[in-house]
């Protein structure tokens, strides 16, 4: 199966288990498909609107029922409570659909305010308007990206090679900088954790 076969097959599904997550670069990438016909945009939008908003919803509750015993096993967690108090005290449902926009909150800050009085109903209605905006604002970036390099990209004679290496590329990225912060979270805990000598 070519690039393009595969895209059309299964970008969709990319875009879903992307979106669960921080999945910028997926939904990016699925914007700029779209821009070269192998995705619709209109189906682009609404997966990954979906899966950010189930995924969040997920993290909600997971901070109702065990915010607790997340907070001790993810430092880094507790740490981000006090500024994500803060924000839900002064913005409410504006700071759930702030939250979708910062890097690094997106899955700890729904955790967090799962463990706050915000009633279920209210984070799912916020979500589900963070996770829209998201959604088109990502993707269409990344049409907008698509229509920009295409020009280049149409004077290259192995053009789907290219593009295979640079998703290779991004996808290493990624995972090489979320091992990174596992490695710095989990070092920060061992600090923490170690009786000072006496």
């Amino acid at each position: 199966m070519d690039l393009p076969a595969f895209i059309q097959h299964y970008g969709l599904w990319a875009v879903a288990a992307g979106s669960f997550i921080e999945g910028e670069t997926v939904v990016l990438l699925a914007g700029a498909a779209a821009h070269m016909g192998l995705l619709d945009l209109r189906w682009v939008i609404a997966i990954a609107a979906l899966g950010a908003f189930a995924g969040d919803n997920l993290f909600f509750l997971l901070g109702r029922h065990f915010g607790p015993r997340l907070m001790q096993r993810y430092p880094s967690f507790a740490t981000a409570v006090p500024r994500i108090e803060k924000l839900l005290a002064r913005w409410s449902w504006g700071a759930v659909v702030a939250l979708r926009f910062t890097y690094g909150l997106r899955m700890a800050g729904p955790a967090i305010i799962g463990t706050t009085r915000m009633p279920a109903w209210e984070f799912a209605a916020a979500n589900a308007l963070g996770a829209a905006l998201w959604a088109a604002l990502t993707a269409g970036l990344g049409f907008a990206a698509g229509r920009a390099v295409e020009p280049m990209l149409a004077r290259i004679v192995d053009a789907e090679k290219v593009l295979l290496v640079l998703v290779v590329l991004l996808a290493a990225l990624g995972l090489g900088v979320r091992y990174w912060r596992k490695r710095r979270v989990a070092a920060r805990s061992a600090i923490v954790a170690t009786p000072p000598s006496t």
